[in-house]
């Protein structure tokens, strides 16, 4: 019994010791809890002591705006008046220069003007004279709109030239396949070549020199083309007599004036003023430039450079003088003259709209112009097509 009590009395006491461990430690957090308040009180004090000097000082900026605005308006005011003063005083100035103007005759001053309008329209009645007379003696149509196409027929590949006799009044048709050969096909005329058996209807005609590109031209009976294997070499070949006659056109040939055929480096065009060139310039960012060619002398006689990009070119040809390029997608699209330049100056590229040709899909490699017939004889991507357009007079719109 004694044993029993002793170990309750042990519980007891082990009991109270915890509680007062217990009450130590909540009045030690109390205490940490009251210090951390105290803080937080000095803290917004010192808060509140800030804002109001704050406020202070926004209220001393405030009032100095208000006065500063007052000065502003003050002086918005006077500049007002004196505006307005000038404004009188320059009304009186014009007052008194009408008043003048009209106590002195008018006379003189009409005749003045009708003179001078007399004579800007004799100048440019004039100007127009000299114009239609030198359109009339040389040439005067431009191409209004693509009217029809009509595919002849389909031989050869993606890349080829053909043509009709520029220089004459036979019908012979001559057929350059690929872009790199010695020999060209001759037909006399476009039954024959036609024909189901055309092959064996051609007359073979071997060139001295392999050509280069889709640039070629048949005028009369001499061949022109771009020398394969050199930069800007041209040759003349007499088909008849089998003679040669060469140029070299300074700065063409380093780089293609049509993007989308590479493979031409110098184009050759016939119009109705004999031969061209056409060569980009890599110096000016593919700038085409445009040559005129004596042909009898194989020589130089002008050269433009022209305001048409080889960007997305594909082809180009020349009718009395004026160039048309025609443009396109990479991938192939709708072709379409973009860019036109007269070496006449009558015809204003910037004012003229875009031509589209029939096609929806066409991928042309060459595209020649025939002055006698004023038909263009393209290659599209296999086929051999002949496109009629609407002409009309370059001064009508002058």
């Amino acid at each position: 019994m004694e044993l029993y009590c002793l170990q309750m009395l042990s519980v007891l006491l082990a009991i109270t010791q915890r509680n007062i461990q217990c009450e130590v430690q909540d009045e030690n957090i109390i205490r940490y809890i009251e210090k951390r308040i105290l803080g937080l009180e000095d803290r917004l004090l010192k808060c509140e002591h800030n804002v109001q000097l704050y406020l202070h000082e926004f209220q001393e900026l405030s009032h100095k705006l208000v006065s500063s605005l007052g000065k502003f308006s003050k002086y918005k005011e006077e500049v007002k008046g004196e505006m307005e003063n000038m404004w009188e005083r320059l009304e009186r100035a014009e007052w008194d220069i009408d008043y003048l103007e009209s106590a002195s005759s008018s006379k003189a001053q009409v005749e003045v003007d009708d003179q001078l309008m007399e004579k800007q329209l004799l100048e440019q009645a004039e100007e127009k004279k000299k114009l239609q007379l030198k359109l009339s003696t040389s040439c005067s149509i431009m191409l209004a709109q693509i009217k029809s196409l009509k595919t002849v027929k389909r031989s050869g590949g993606a890349v080829g030239a053909w043509m009709k006799n520029a220089g004459d009044s036979s019908e012979n048709i001559y057929y350059f396949t690929y872009y790199s050969k010695d020999m060209l096909l001759e037909f006399a005329n476009i039954e024959e070549f036609t024909s189901l058996d055309f092959l064996q209807r051609a007359e073979s005609i071997s060139l001295p020199f392999p050509w280069q590109g889709t640039g070629l031209q048949v005028y009369k009976n001499e061949v022109f083309f771009h020398k394969n294997g050199t930069t800007n070499e041209i040759v003349r070949y007499n088909i008849q007599k089998k003679t040669t006659q060469s140029m070299h056109l300074e700065g063409a040939g380093l780089s293609p004036p049509y993007q989308l055929s590479p493979y031409t480096k110098i184009d050759l065009a016939i119009d109705e003023q004999g031969l061209w060139a056409i060569h980009a310039e890599p110096e000016a960012d593919g700038i085409l430039v445009l040559t005129k060619i004596d042909q009898a002398d194989m020589a130089v006689t002008h050269v433009w450079n022209t305001t048409c990009s080889s960007y997305n070119a594909e082809a180009a040809f020349i009718i009395c003088g004026t160039l048309y390029v025609m443009y396109n997608s990479p991938s192939g699209g709708r072709s379409h003259i973009d860019c036109i330049f007269d070496t006449s100056d009558v015809i204003d590229g910037h004012e003229t709209p875009t031509l589209y040709f029939p096609k929806r899909y066409s991928n042309h490699s060459s595209v020649h112009y025939n002055p006698r017939d004023q038909m263009l004889y393209a290659w599209d991507d296999g086929y051999q097509i002949i496109y009629k357009f609407e002409a009309a007079k370059k001064y009508e719109n002058f």
